[in-house]
């Protein structure tokens, strides 16, 4: 985890040893929308949130445009269709899949991955792939006004997966040179522009943010346990 200048936040994931998940609804089938209630569902399985941040596009009633696994199961299926203009940025081929299948992260291409047949533990896809084997996006040019606050996951040559928030706007051209010579990233796949926030209390990113969202990444630590109610009659 560090911060990037002033304009990025960053944290990193080993997912060899951190906790990392997806998660989309609650117990009784609805989005969680917020972190306030992410962090309240992770507490009922015992476990504490660390840090989340919004996850791939996702359509109007809060469900994900793309696949989406959860702990090995499939919620959405992966999604194949040509243009759609009331989700640009997930339809401007191509757009990929993050995925972590045991303790292995990855990004493929949508095509790839459909024919792969993989069965990964959690996989988010979204779009447009901002770096692919450390490609940037054909559709991308240096310069570019189309300027949004954005959020990213790529994965490094070592395995290592790093989440960004961009603090400032900036186009998709510059968030893909980021990832590539300054994270030393060869995959990077958008999760989402200005519908996008990050819940990092050690940064002092602890509320809500400013927008609601449908899935959510999560690492969390085990809870530890509440002290337990003293048994009737005891004390001194």
């Amino acid at each position: 985890m560090s911060r990037l200048g002033k304009e990025f936040v960053l944290y990193w994931v080993d997912p060899a040893t951190d906790e990392l998940s997806l998660c989309w609804r609650d117990a009784a089938g609805k989005p969680l929308e917020s972190f306030s209630r992410l962090r309240t569902h992770l507490a009922s399985r015992s476990r504490k949130l660390v840090f989340a941040v919004n996850a791939g596009i996702f359509s109007r009633d809060k469900t994900p445009v793309g696949l989406h696994i959860e702990e090995g199961m499939e919620l959405r299926p992966l999604n194949r269709a040509a243009r759609d203009d009331t989700q640009f940025n997930f339809y401007l081929k191509p757009n990929g899949v993050f995925y972590v299948e045991g303790r292995t992260p990855e990004i493929l291409e949508t095509e790839c991955y459909a024919r792969s047949r993989l069965r990964p533990r959690l996989a988010c896809q979204s779009g447009p792939l901002l770096l692919t084997n450390g490609v940037i996006h054909p559709a991308f040019r240096p310069g570019s006004s189309n300027l949004h606050w954005r959020t990213g996951v790529g994965v490094t040559r070592e395995n290592r997966v790093v989440f960004v928030l961009s603090k400032q706007t900036l186009n998709f051209h510059d968030f893909a040179v980021l990832f590539r010579d300054r994270l030393g990233g060869d995959q990077a796949l958008y999760l989402d522009g200005d519908i996008c926030g990050i819940y990092l209390p050690e940064l002092g990113f602890s509320e809500d943010a400013r927008s609601s969202f449908a899935a959510m990444f999560a690492v969390t630590v085990a809870a530890e346990p509440q002290n337990a109610p003293a048994a009737p009659g005891s004390g001194p």
